[in-house]
């Protein structure tokens, strides 16, 4: 499996054109019907400031509110959308994926591919000194990396991937960048040689906030990151869950929030590099005090895994479906409505695009 993943790394995937190969996702930053309900909810305050901002492009905070992921076999491509806000001065999203059973890093390397400045290398383990690599929850080994970022006038998000081997070494590669055309403008990063797709909505100024003691929570977030991914990167083999461990980290990968997904634990505040809110730093052995499988709970979440929230997206009335009763309670709100379970797409009112959004929902939850 791992020479298929290189060989697809090292050539250009190919993108056909055929009606079967259609997207069924827009990459937008907007969450779409098809994904289904979440897969993770945050539970925890965001450490890294509280996106206040309400627009497309900038954000004056980050936080990870809810993670959905689609595998779509039938296209060949995994979808994975971070409802949340990814703040504009270049902090980090950094995501692993878990998708070859029995292979992949429990425990990060310092000789992986040299992606985004050496990132993913600084948080792996400096064998010269003795210190640990980031360490994964013990049901989880990452077989692949994203990492992505935004910053910059006019405001741009960046992006890298790169396979995590087992014993190291592999291909990386930086796939581009999509500036925004202004704050209320959308941006596509489109890599058009290995087939991925990122995009960010900054607006969401819901989800969880900066209190401690107050933190809210990150369900009916639906503004986010983001991405699409070619199965043939991640070396899938058709039948096997896939799982994902993302969380925000500091400009220079060497400082992790406390927005991860899956959740900390409540009340948890940003893990630093020593674990506890610390900052270290050097190179490798940056995060060398951050181990998940020490914290309480998964931290990943999965396709196959239960849903979260606890609720059906649109089903404003808990019928157990979405239908007429649910398109009646949106234009019941119709106006201004912040909070409102209404604002599916958080934008402070209730409109048409909320509307649109439950009329696409339509049929029983699933």
């Amino acid at each position: 499996m791992k020479l298929a993943l290189i060989a697809s790394l090292a050539a250009p995937v190919m993108i056909c054109c055929a009606s079967t190969m259609a997207q069924a996702i827009a990459i937008d930053g907007t969450c779409d019907a098809a994904y289904g309900n979440p897969k993770a909810s945050q539970v925890v305050h965001t450490g890294f400031g509280n996106a206040t901002d309400g627009v497309n492009s900038n954000a004056n905070g980050s936080e990870l509110d809810a993670a959905y992921i689609k595998i779509d076999a039938a296209n060949g491509y995994l979808y994975v959308f971070m409802a949340g806000n990814l703040e504009s001065n270049f902090n980090k999203l950094d995501m692993f994926i878990d998708s070859v059973p029995g292979e992949g890093q429990n425990e990060l390397r310092s000789d992986n591919a040299d992606i985004d400045y050496n990132g993913l290398n600084k948080m792996g383990r400096d064998v010269v000194n003795g210190y640990a690599g980031l360490k994964f929850d013990a049901g989880f080994a990452a077989d692949f990396c994203l990492m992505t970022t935004l910053g910059g006038s006019p405001i741009t998000q960046y992006a890298n991937i790169a396979q995590v081997l087992t014993s190291g070494g592999g291909v990386g590669a930086y796939i581009g960048s999509g500036a925004f055309s202004g704050p209320t403008g959308v941006n596509l990063v489109d890599d058009q040689v290995y087939g991925c797709q990122l995009s960010i909505s900054n607006k969401n100024t819901g989800g969880v906030s900066g209190d401690s003691a107050n933190p809210g929570s990150g369900c009916g977030v639906v503004t986010g990151i983001e991405m699409r991914i070619p199965l043939a990167l991640l070396a899938w083999d058709g039948a096997s869950d896939i799982k994902v461990c993302a969380f925000i980290n500091g400009n220079g990968h060497d400082y992790v929030s406390n927005q991860v997904l899956g959740s900390l634990p409540l009340g948890k505040g940003n893990l630093g590099g020593d674990g506890v809110g610390g900052y270290i730093g050097g190179f490798p052995g940056a995060l060398r005090g951050v181990n998940f499988a020490s914290i309480p709970g998964d931290q990943y979440f999965s396709a196959f895994g239960p849903d979260a929230c606890g609720f059906c997206f649109g089903d404003l009335d808990a019928s157990g479906e979405v239908d007429a009763g649910d398109v009646s309670l949106c234009l019941l709100d119709t106006g201004s409505c912040l909070g409102c379970a209404s604002d599916l797409d958080s934008t402070g009112e209730v409109d048409a695009g909320d509307v649109s959004l439950v009329l696409l929902s339509t049929g029983a939850c699933q």
